[in-house]
């Protein structure tokens, strides 16, 4: 089971990797305006699109390295929690996309 988890944490990375890089690659503008809850945030399309990813990237290399040399008994919730925020990564990183392509105005 631990092995699984982990390897839905990389496909949940590269899925992330792949969706910031085609969205900086392909639509590319120098302003990507992020929505927020009652605000906008105005910012380049890299910190947009692949700075949480970048964040994310690294502290989940941390992490798997903390749980493969140490031994963690509670290592389901430390995957459970890297899950959860990989799939928040996708989806803000879809909501962005949409919102700057015009879908979601």
């Amino acid at each position: 089971m631990k092995k699984y988890s982990i390897y839905l944490l990389f496909g949940f990375m590269i899925i992330s990797w792949g969706i910031g890089i085609y969205y900086f690659v392909t639509f590319y503008t120098p302003i990507t305006v992020i929505p927020a809850f009652h605000n906008f945030y105005w910012t380049s399309t890299f910190t947009a699109m692949l700075g949480l990813t970048t964040i994310f990237t690294f502290i989940s290399a941390i992490a798997i390295a903390i749980l493969k040399f140490k031994k963690i008994y509670k290592w389901y919730i430390i995957h459970g929690v890297g899950i959860f925020i990989w799939g928040f990564t996708i989806f803000s990183q879809l909501k962005i996309a949409a919102f700057n392509l015009g879908i979601c105005h």
